[in-house]
């Protein structure tokens, strides 16, 4: 009996428990889709790093011997070590001289290259090459093609054995590009016998340790005697740690959408259920008169919630994993970062999370019906008695006689129905943070490209030179074609002279001549001049160091084991690069060669090619290009938002507005045999969805920005993008939203047309 009730009630009130039903699935829609990514990246990455046995800790110096790598593998906690070395170089002219990192190596115990076509990375084959795999494909490179590098001046021309990939490299991208582009960027192994004897010197020491390596840095110190640069972890390798950042970003997206349509769901069931229960006093009193116990009651009641969300919860999975979930994995799994296996996970915690859902449905249908189930049945058998009328607090406004019968009718009834107002406004509110998330999101985007390369990169072209080129070379070439040379290295900066491990962070230095081709940003994103003595360093670091201007910030690279200092004279913001930024004879004066590593002019200088000691050369246009193919995928960020933003718009109001209409239909009723027209009592309802409208958009419009900002941070630290939103786009997404709600009161056009007044009016009586 009470299974035929169910479907009854629900058929009756089908747009309300629809809105359950639909709010349960995006939840897991959203949920599901984030964490396959999620799920199946962690799973894929662990077994690549087992597969690999990839390194827990890299102690980078400037001569490392089998001696001190000994003296590491017997510190207690470490298990395995590796000695190699590691040396950028560039690939040949035929493939755009592309930043090629080459590894040197006579032994293969740590961060083992995974073969993806080929054969396996064999160190004693003198004759091999084994190339990274999404640069070969980028190429048309195969195993068995000839393939030169030029490395320290040294041109190595080889057979490729095998195409490979390591988990140093997740995450791939050339010094000069915004974002990746793998025709840029590569890495190739072979063994340490190529080298010339000259430069068979290992600068790295890989080692695998329990627990963090940076905790037993003493130990290190000790067994080396002081003898390196620093130590790094995983941390600290950014072609790791940008896929660890990407994977906690969709992480925490997960839950933050998840919980966006749950709370919206949990107004719509205390609504619904509220009205139904009020609605069904009788039928109520009359199963308790029949001996019927409450708790079968509250239970039958609770059902309606349970087995909509469930099913909401079911379907939201399946679409999670089918959709969002395979088109994440598809473009991160597949195009921007490289781990192999990488497919669409699910795990326990979904399940976990269908079933709070569904209990936290469940609680607020209980809490909805609980106060009516609490009355005598003899009372419940009567109809409740009419509701007290009294003014509401809008009354009390001196100009409330001037308001139309529409506005003041549509305010007594937002008073009588409080959540459901509620509902509306933070439905609202929600869809319009949404709406201006995603179409933030391209003004962001706009607003990087134009400080990338309008204000900061203040020219056209960029000559790469090579690891070979003289400081005599490389003045030769600024003065035919003018503009400023320009270094970049790898360092680690600290707040103190003598920092523990945990103090140190691994970044970039850039030297500059101060010529203002290359530039910097302050804190506002205003173009600022670094001072002869002092440096600039990049916000992000500068606040984790709790550093500020005036303060003294240690650094020093990895060729160097003495920290040297230097005062901060701007706080600088950078979109992708972290570090330091000082002047050429500031570095000079602190017994540091220049080494440039490129030329930047607003001349043209394509012909510049053809020297031996430049390895490329870039226009703007270029580099643009390549960002903004990168960025495509904001297209699906763009899409994702507003499809959703626009579901939670249309059901919140669309719900509102039946509750509303099957509340007032006896009104309505009454309207129409007074003479109201059906546009007139239509209107009544779509004023007070707009008015509810307008309030959402108006709590939304200041909230929008915080949130995308929070998305942009949630990048890591090598990723630096303040978010930006034109005045526009605000507009746009609050007209967007108004639209919604005028539609949305049109869906019940045919409804008034349909109310039957005579029925309608005997319920009355």
């Amino acid at each position: 009996m009470l299974k035929r009730k169910m479907l009854r009630d629900i058929k009756h009130n089908l747009a309300q428990f629809l809105s359950v039903f639909i709010l349960s699935a995006v939840a897991m829609w959203c949920y599901t889709g984030f964490q396959a990514n999620v799920i199946g990246g962690g799973s894929a990455r662990e077994e690549f790093n087992n597969a690999t046995n990839f390194s827990d800790g890299w102690i980078y110096g400037a001569s490392f011997d089998k001696t001190q790598s000994d003296a590491v593998k017997a510190i207690d906690k470490v298990s395995d070590v590796q000695l190699r070395t590691e040396i950028l170089g560039k690939a040949d002219e035929k493939y755009h001289t592309a930043e090629l990192y080459c590894f040197f190596e006579n032994d293969l115990s740590v961060t083992k290259p995974y073969t993806m076509s080929g054969s396996d990375f064999d160190p004693s084959d003198t004759d091999g090459v084994w190339l990274f795999y999404r640069f070969a494909d980028a190429w048309g490179l195969k195993p068995g093609d000839s393939f030169t590098s030029n490395v320290a001046g040294q041109s190595i021309t080889k057979t490729i054995r095998g195409l490979i990939i390591t988990p140093e490299y997740e995450f791939a991208c050339a010094s000069t590009d915004a974002d990746t582009d793998y025709h840029n960027i590569g890495f190739a192994y072979m063994s340490a016998d190529v080298l010339p004897q000259e430069l068979r010197v290992y600068n790295e020491i890989l080692f695998t340790c329990d627990g963090d390596p940076l905790k037993i840095e003493d130990d290190i110190s000790s067994a080396l005697d002081g003898s390196y640069a620093f130590l790094a972890d995983r941390k600290s390798i950014d072609g790791y740690n940008r896929l660890t950042d990407e994977l906690n970003q969709h992480d925490g997206f997960s839950y933050v959408f998840s919980a966006v349509f749950v709370s919206i769901a949990l107004l719509v069931i205390t609504t619904t259920m509220k009205r139904m229960v009020s609605q069904q006093r009788t039928q109520i009193g009359t199963l308790n008169a029949l001996g019927m116990k409450r708790g079968r009651i509250i239970i039958h009641y609770i059902s309606f919630s349970v087995l909509l969300s469930a099913l909401g919860c079911i379907v939201g999975v399946v679409l999670g994993l089918k959709t969002l979930g395979a088109i994440m994995v598809d473009m991160f799994g597949d195009q921007y970062y490289s781990v192999p296996g990488w497919i669409a996970g699910f795990d326990i915690k979904s399940i976990i999370l269908c079933v709070v859902i569904v209990l936290i449905c469940a609680f607020a249908a209980f809490l909805s019906c609980r106060q009516i189930l609490k009355i005598h049945p003899s009372e419940a058998l009567r109809p409740a008695a009419a509701k007290g009328s009294k003014p509401c607090i809008f009354e009390h406004l001196p100009f409330w006689n001037k308001l139309s019968f529409t506005a003041r009718y549509d305010l007594r009834d937002i008073t009588r129905s409080k959540l459901r107002a509620v509902m509306g406004i933070f439905g609202t509110m929600m869809g319009m943070i949404l709406m201006v998330m995603g179409l933030g999101a391209y003004d962001t985007l706009d607003h990087v490209r134009e400080w990338y390369f309008d204000d900061i990169q203040n020219y056209s072209y960029q000559a790469l030179l090579t690891d070979g080129c003289t400081p005599e070379q490389a003045q030769q070439l600024e003065e035919k074609y003018g503009g400023e040379l320009v270094s970049a290295e790898l360092i680690s900066i600290a707040a103190s002279s003598r920092p523990t491990s945990d103090d140190i962070l691994s970044c970039k230095l850039s030297v500059t001549e101060g010529k203002g081709f290359f530039r910097v940003s302050d804190r506002e994103l205003d173009i600022a001049q670094i001072k002869k003595g002092t440096v600039a360093l990049t916000m992000k670091q500068a606040d984790k160091l709790s550093l500020e201007v005036g303060d003294t910030v240690y650094w020093k690279t990895t060729s160097d084991s003495s920290w040297k200092k230097a005062e901060i004279g701007v706080i600088s913001r950078h979109p992708s690069i972290t570090g330091i930024t000082m002047l050429r004879e500031d570095y000079e004066a602190a017994g540091m060669q220049f080494a440039p590593s490129m030329l930047v002019t607003k001349n043209d200088c394509t012909d510049a090619a053809d020297n031996d000691y430049v390895s490329a050369v870039h226009s703007m246009k270029d580099l643009q290009a390549a960002f903004d193919k990168s960025m495509e995928v904001m297209d699906i960020l763009v899409y994702f938002m507003v499809f959703f933003a626009s579901m939670l718009i249309i059901v919140v109001l669309y719900n509102s507005g039946n509750l509303s209409f099957n509340e007032r239909e006896k009104e309505f009723a009454t309207l129409k045999v007074l003479g109201f027209r059906t546009s007139a009592v239509r209107k009544l309802i779509s004023t007070q969805n707009l008015w509810l409208s307008v309030i959402g958009v108006l709590l939304g419009i200041p909230v929008g920005r915080a949130p995308l900002q929070g998305m942009m941070d949630s990048n890591g630290d090598a990723i630096d993008w303040p978010c930006y939103i034109k005045p526009s786009t605000y507009l746009l997404a609050a007209a967007f939203v108004m639209a919604v709600s005028i539609l949305v009161g049109f869906m019940f056009d045919r409804r008034i047309k349909k109310i039957d007044m005579v029925e309608v009016l005997k319920g009355m009586e």
